[in-house]
This record gives structure tokens, C-alpha cells and sequence, in this order.
């Protein structure tokens, strides 16, 4: 019993002392944002944009012949490269008759204080269904969360209020009513899907009918033996769109889709023992823009993606023919959670993402863990991020310990921000033993 109780003391001596230890910040990192960017043949008249008081660059694609460009009252001589003074808000017309690309890029040292990421959502229309279905893939639950919240936690994701809910299932009136958990292949190191029914508001729109379409359109899950995985689903019920097929650079894949029709990726890796979420696929209409607005979440890019993929892979991905991209691979230190950026060439899809509220049927939003979302919201701000809400209290009432806040990328795909005691401790046994 003396050792036992000793060992305790020594751990909450341990704990304590991790409390008290601050937590590291990534370091602060040069992103060169696209600030401002249009293709048009169509005089465009006092557009606004954002930007850090200081220097950038506006660069001019097409014929400059006879383009008259005004950037906050000042006219602009037009060069397919020259350097320009912005301010923190600036309006900008353009003349042209011929088609033009008009971007604006200004690179600015941002500070955030993003460790990982820690979830992607899927929304599901029965969920007693969709359980089992990735029970299938080899998720387990790793926890539960409440079905029904605050006003304030409703309208943090979208929700409209007050709604219908009458407050009888717990949560307050007029917020939200859903059924969701937490589960992974492998624990926190395996990945995470957030796997939530809603049943106030709901929303049975199917989810993406193709893998171009902006958004967070399907995640990877990897496999030691694909073929192997692919007849033991098969033989279970799952339907993929074709036989495993090899893309160009050399990975074995093949898609299905969860009973509500949400696409996922199986892929072969010979490091993956068990089942483990891979990428997360995101869609968007400029790669270059994109790349730098992911870059300032801690992202980095560690593999191209093939310029071109073969009409076979494009009909195993949906499509009847080859596919035409921009795209790569890009992955955080904190926790080597990978993105897939893709800026579809052929084929195209530029319809918006999913709106809010954040419950349409299929991967609707991710989140990152961040140990200071104050900080973090504000150098947001300035870089321009539209937010859906202010920060709230999650995710267990108003004394909450946690707190959450969404907003949008370039192309209005949902992001989150998570700041949890618990994470941020965990960080800290990371770091500091």
C-alpha cells in the first residue's frame, strides 16, 4: 500500500510540474499569401481585400494590353510583375477585355500555436448503421460526447436558433439534438473520425456525388495488404467503385463508399500494421493559394502529386477518363497528420463546399488542436479568416474547460480550432519526457 501510494504522489508531483511547464509554440513561419486573386474578362469595380500594411506583388496572367488596374486610389501601371503598397483593407478595380488573371501575393511572418490535428467529421444519416459499417474498416470507439448542448455550442457550428429541440434530452431548447462518438483504428496515433447522426437540424442531402468537387471530398485509410482488405469487404458487403488499380506513383488503391455514400480511399503501405487514417483529402480552386493558407496552420508540403494519372486510375477514382491536376501531400510535425491539397484540372467541379450549418451527410469539417485559440483567433483575424462564430465553451456546457471556434479556408471549406486542457498536457509528455 506504501508503494502505491508513493508511486501516486510521485505521479501528481510529475503532473503538476507538467502544468506549470509552458508549452512550446511552433516557430513562426514566412507564408506568402495570395492576398487577392480573379480570372476575369469582365471589368471588375472596388474590390475589397485584406492585407498586412507593407509590400506585395500583383502579377498579371494574359494580355495586359489595354488593362487599367486603380489599387486604393493609386493607378497601376500594368506589368505582369511589380511590386505594390497595401493596406490593412484595399479596394481595387480592374478594366480588361481579354481574359486576365489578377493576383496579389504578400509574404508576412504568422505565429500560431496549432500541435496537431485532431479529428475530421463524418455526418451519417442512421448512426446504429454507420457504426457498424467502420466497425467493419476496424474503428473502436474512443469516447462519447453530449447529444444535446448550449445555445452558444449551436450556434458555433452553423445552427441557426433557436431550432425545434425542446430541450428533453438534455442541452438547452432551441439548440441541437444529435448522436455521436470519437472513433479510430489504433487510438489517437491511428486517427480520428468524428462519426455524428443529426437529428435537429437534419440534413439528408447526399453527400458529394464526385471525388473533384471542392472540399473535403474522402479520406485515405492505409493498409499492409490491399488486395487482401479488399475481399475480406467485399466478401462483407462493402461496394467499391473497381478493383484495386495502381496510380502513378506507384500506390495500390481503390475507393468505396460508407453506406450514406461518403468516399473513402483504401491504399496499400507496407508501414501500416494495422488500419491507420491517411490524408485527408481537400479539394480546392487554387492550389498556390491554398498551399500557403495550409502552410500557416504548420503544414508542410513532403510529396508532389503526380501531374496526370492514367484513364484506368481515373475510372477507378469515378471518372471516364485520365485525370489532370495540381496537388500534393503535406504533413504537421506535431503529430505527422497528412493532408492531400488537389486543385482539380480535368475534370473541373468549382461548386462550393458544403454550407453551414455542419451537418450535411458526409466529411463536413476538421479540427486542430491549438494550446492558445485566443491568440490564434486573433492572427486569424488579421490574415482576413472569416469565422462562423465567436469562441465558445465546449463541449460540455457553459463551464466548459475546452473551447472551440470554425471558420473558413479560401473556398469556404470548414476548419476547426480545439483548445483542451488535456491536450495541451499531452503535448507537454511529448515534448518535455
Amino acid at each position: 500500500m506504501r508503494y502505491v501510494l508513493g508511486v501516486l504522489v510521485i505521479l501528481m508531483l510529475l503532473m503538476g510540474v507538467l502544468i506549470a511547464l509552458p508549452v512550446v509554440p511552433p516557430p513562426a513561419t514566412d507564408i506568402n499569401f495570395t492576398r487577392y486573386l480573379v480570372h476575369t474578362e469582365q471589368p471588375i469595380t472596388n474590390a475589397t481585400f485584406r492585407a498586412t500594411p507593407g509590400v506585395g506583388q500583383i502579377l498579371l496572367q494574359g494580355d495586359i494590353q489595354g488593362v487599367k488596374i486603380n489599387l486604393n486610389g493609386d493607378p497601376i501601371e500594368p506589368q505582369h510583375q511589380q511590386s505594390v503598397t497595401l493596406n490593412e483593407h484595399n479596394v481595387m478595380s480592374v478594366t480588361t477585355q481579354s481574359p486576365l488573371t489578377v493576383r496579389i501575393k504578400q509574404s508576412t511572418t504568422v505565429q500560431l500555436h496549432v500541435m496537431s490535428r485532431v479529428h475530421f467529421n463524418t455526418n451519417v444519416s442512421n448512426f446504429a448503421r454507420a457504426r457498424a459499417f467502420y466497425a467493419q474498416l476496424g474503428f473502436e470507439t474512443l469516447s462519447g460526447f453530449p447529444d444535446a448542448n448550449t445555445i452558444e455550442m449551436a450556434q458555433a457550428i452553423g445552427v441557426q436558433t433557436p431550432t425545434a429541440y425542446d430541450g428533453g434530452q438534455g442541452g438547452e431548447a432551441g439548440g441541437y439534438l444529435l448522436h455521436g462518438e470519437l472513433i479510430s483504428a489504433g487510438g489517437f496515433g491511428g486517427g480520428v473520425i468524428d462519426l455524428i447522426e443529426f437529428t435537429i437540424p437534419r440534413d439528408e442531402t447526399p453527400p458529394y456525388e464526385a471525388l473533384n468537387h471542392l472540399g473535403m471530398a474522402r479520406a485515405v485509410l492505409y493498409v499492409a495488404d490491399l488486395r487482401h482488405e479488399y475481399e475480406r469487404l467485399s466478401r462483407a458487403g462493402v461496394t467499391f467503385l473497381s478493383p484495386p488499380q495502381r496510380k502513378a506513383n506507384g500506390v495500390l488503391f481503390t475507393i468505396f463508399k460508407d453506406p450514406d455514400g461518403t468516399f473513402y480511399e483504401l491504399a496499400e503501405s507496407p508501414e501500416a500494421s494495422d488500419i491507420t487514417l491517411g490524408p485527408l483529402n481537400i479539394n480546392v480552386s487554387d492550389f498556390e493559394r491554398s498551399v500557403a493558407w495550409y502552410q500557416m496552420l504548420g503544414y508542410e508540403i513532403i510529396e508532389p502529386l503526380p501531374k496526370s494519372e492514367s484513364i484506368a486510375v481515373g475510372q477507378a477514382m469515378g471518372f471516364n477518363q485520365s485525370i489532370e491536376r495540381k496537388g500534393a501531400i503535406l504533413q504537421h510535425p506535431g503529430d505527422d497528420s497528412t493532408i492531400e491539397l488537389v486543385q482539380w484540372l480535368d475534370p473541373v467541379d468549382l461548386h462550393p463546399p458544403y454550407p453551414i450549418p455542419i451537418n450535411h451527410l458526409g466529411i463536413h469539417r476538421t479540427a486542430f488542436a491549438t494550446s492558445d485559440i485566443t491568440a490564434d483567433v486573433a492572427t486569424l483575424a488579421a490574415q482576413g479568416v472569416e469565422f462562423i462564430s465567436p469562441v465558445t465553451a465546449c463541449c460540455d456546457g457553459p463551464d466548459a474547460s475546452g473551447k472551440i471556434v470554425a471558420f473558413y479556408d479560401p473556398d469556404g471549406t470548414i476548419v476547426e480550432l480545439v483548445e483542451q486542457p488535456i491536450m495541451t498536457l499531452m503535448l507537454k509528455l511529448g515534448r518535455y519526457l
